[in-house]
């Protein structure tokens, strides 16, 4: 169960989202619930007929229902008939997420930010984030405790930047960017030269770039650039624990599962799906909607 602090009303939601309203009692919703723990403040949705049984037993205060499924044994529940329940629901869920936060935006006093930052309209900034010279952060973005945002770093609209995330200097975020703990984007790639008997450290004076609608998961890390930029494209989203080479480029709308290790320089298409635990060469390029595993 998750409980927000903006309760909605039935009527409400089924502005928000397209579909039939059928109201028998008045009630005020405050959080989505399984069937089994929903109270009469619950939101609860309902894609299969196998679980029509679950829902006729449910206190839910409102179900998501999609509209091939007959509802004659729940006519005493308040229902929004949808195309596609579980979509619905979980966009009217991420919806009403961004709700509750609107009226929560606030800087910490511990927080350090230089005086050169520029900062956006609503924007949270939690305990012992430090800001450094010359940043941009976009209107209603938050920036959770601990994060730390090296100088000249750019963070759009919208974005969510989890605890202990850290962004090196010169790389930049478009809107609506998540960022979950642990990220690491614009970290060094690793590259050496054998001289003189010596690994010398090749300068990394590149950086990262994240379009619009990227999400990163946990421990997550993202290599800057040798020299240009390293590209995630738009609306790519990328699991925990993954490890992404200088130079690499990922186009939009692609799946990269848990574990996975681009090395240098690899280009990955559109709509293009990598397998958990899958690792490439350097300088390599996988096409548009291909599945590796």
């Amino acid at each position: 169960m998750k409980k927000f602090k903006l309760e909605l009303t039935p009527e409400l939601i089924s502005k928000k989202i397209p579909g039939e309203i059928k109201i028998v009692n008045e009630v005020q919703l405050n959080n989505v619930a399984e069937f089994w723990e929903a109270n009469s403040k619950s939101v609860c949705f309902l894609s299969d007929k196998k679980f029509l049984k679950d829902a006729s037993k449910s206190k839910g205060g409102l179900i998501f229902v999609s509209k091939d499924i007959d509802c004659n044994l729940l006519k005493n529940k308040n229902l929004l008939i949808v195309e596609q329940a579980y979509t619905s629901f979980m966009l009217f869920v991420r919806e009403w997420i961004q709700l509750d936060k609107k009226n929560v935006k606030y800087i910490y006093d511990s927080a350090t930010i230089s005086s050169t930052v520029r900062i956006g309209k609503n924007v949270t900034i939690k305990a012992n984030v430090v800001i450094g010279e010359n940043c941009i952060i976009g209107d209603e973005s938050t920036i959770e405790s601990n994060s730390v945002l090296m100088d000249n770093v750019v963070i759009g609209i919208g974005c969510v930047i989890n605890p202990n995330v850290t962004i090196y200097e010169d790389c930049i975020l478009g809107d609506r960017v998540i960022l979950h703990a642990g990220v690491v984007i614009g970290a060094d790639g690793f590259g050496y030269l054998l001289y003189d008997g010596k690994q010398e450290k090749i300068p990394q004076v590149g950086n990262v770039i994240l379009e619009d609608d990227v999400e990163i998961g946990a421990n997550t890390s993202i290599d800057r650039a040798t020299i240009s930029s390293t590209i995630i494209g738009k609306g790519t989203k990328i699991d925990n624990l993954v490890q992404i080479g200088h130079n690499c480029k990922i186009g939009s709308h692609s799946i990269i599962c848990g574990q996975v290790g681009l090395a240098g320089s690899t280009i990955i298409g559109n709509y293009t799906y990598i397998a958990g635990q899958v690792g490439t060469a350097g300088h390599i390029k996988i096409g548009d909607r291909v599945l590796v595993c």
